[in-house]
């Protein structure tokens, strides 16, 4: 319940955004106006009602002149009320300036009727014209400021004039009035002080206020606008964020199917390479228990390690007797190649196969004697063709 009471108390349907900021306060003014003339016009109306049925005769009647008189209080008292109520109504349905007009003319109008029964004696006369003309200066614009001072300065100008007149034309509810019907001594009352000053700080609440006004208008309306600019700046960045957001996550996409691609390129590369390294190492059956290995490249510790894993291997799994090593196409046998291929001999013969190595070739030997390398425990032979046969 009061959560749905907040949300109407702010829903304002104004579309300027200058008057929605100033719907909010004036909405406030419009009820704590209700709420004052309810409960306070009421009784100053009887008091004016009680004090003028005092001042006649008891045994007598009211005359038509009061009568009349009292008529136009309960009127301004009714239009003191019925002002702001319309005006609260008219903001409701988003008419801003029309509820600032109905509230300033309708003040404005109820007093004024009271100023003329009362008369200009009283200091608070001079005081509540000055609300309408706030409301006026902060609200409603020059213009409407302008037409309002100017209209309460003629209208106290004039019911002061009326007043001073002999017998007096207005302010018939006033003190001096009062006393006079009640038998006392009319003295016609000095209005030219407080006229003077009336006029005098009317115009000077004007002119502040028109001042004011314009620019508290301006400053709210910068505000507005530099709100606006943040906004748009706002939602630009929210764009532009969205936009690289986007972006980036398109670069992430990429960036993990590329992986995804290169992890697989990697596994089908080191395939690959397994494959080679296979091929690379042939071993070939010539019969039932001769297997020939022929080696191409150069050997370095890894490759000569695999020599030995697939000839084992092979000698196990055929039961081969004879392997040939053909090294016809290794263009390079150094000391290391050389112990590789010893321990690949003395590995066989661990599982009763003979090996003979095939094509040393005439620099390769100078080599392994330059070296010092001793082979005479292995046997050779300078072609494949000569092992085979030796071999068959």
């Amino acid at each position: 319940m009061t959560q749905a009471l907040r949300t109407w108390w702010g829903r304002i349907p104004v579309s300027n955004l200058v008057q929605r900021q100033q719907a909010g306060f004036f909405q406030v003014v419009l009820v704590g106006w209700i709420i004052l003339a309810t409960f306070g016009l009421p009784l100053n109306f009887l008091r004016s009602f009680a004090g003028g049925q005092s001042a006649m005769p008891t045994s007598e009647a009211l005359p038509p002149i009061m009568i009349a008189l009292i008529s136009l209080l309960f009127l301004a008292t009714l239009m003191l009320w019925l002002a702001p109520v319309i005006a609260l109504v008219l903001l409701r349905r988003g008419r801003f300036a029309a509820a600032v007009a109905m509230a300033v003319w309708g003040l404005l109008f109820g007093h004024t009727i009271a100023t003329y029964a009362l008369g200009v004696t009283d200091p608070s006369v001079y005081v509540v014209y000055q609300i309408p003309i706030t409301l006026a200066g902060l609200l409603g614009g020059r213009r409407m400021l302008l037409a309002v001072s100017g209209y309460g300065i003629g209208f106290v100008l004039l019911v002061g004039f009326l007043q001073s007149m002999s017998p007096p034309q207005a302010g018939f509810f006033s003190a001096a009035a009062m006393a006079a019907a009640m038998g006392g001594t009319a003295t016609t009352p000095d209005l030219g002080q407080p006229l003077v000053f009336f006029v005098a700080v009317t115009l000077l609440i004007s002119l502040m206020l028109d001042r004011f006004g314009a620019a508290l208008r301006g400053a709210l309306s910068q505000a507005l606008e530099r709100e606006a600019e943040l906004e748009g700046i706002r939602g630009s960045l929210e764009v532009m964020v969205g936009e690289r957001t986007a972006a980036l996550e398109t670069a992430l996409h990429d960036i993990r199917r590329q992986a995804d691609e290169q992890n697989l390129l990697l596994t089908e590369n080191a395939q690959q390479r397994d494959f080679i390294r296979e091929m690379s190492v042939p071993v070939l059956p010539i019969s039932n228990d001769t297997l020939v290995m022929p080696l191409v490249g150069a050997l370095d510790s890894a490759r000569l390690a695999h020599i030995q894993e697939q000839a084992l291997g092979r000698l196990e799994s055929t039961r081969a007797r004879h392997l040939l090593l053909d090294i016809t196409g290794v263009p390079v046998v150094d000391t290391q190649v050389a112990q590789g291929l010893i321990r690949v001999v003395q590995a066989a013969r661990l599982l009763g196969a003979l090996v003979t190595l095939v094509g040393i070739r005439p620099e390769v030997a100078q080599s392994i004697v330059g070296l010092g390398i001793d082979l005479r425990d292995i046997r050779t032979h300078s072609t494949l063709q000569s092992a085979l046969g030796h071999a068959v």
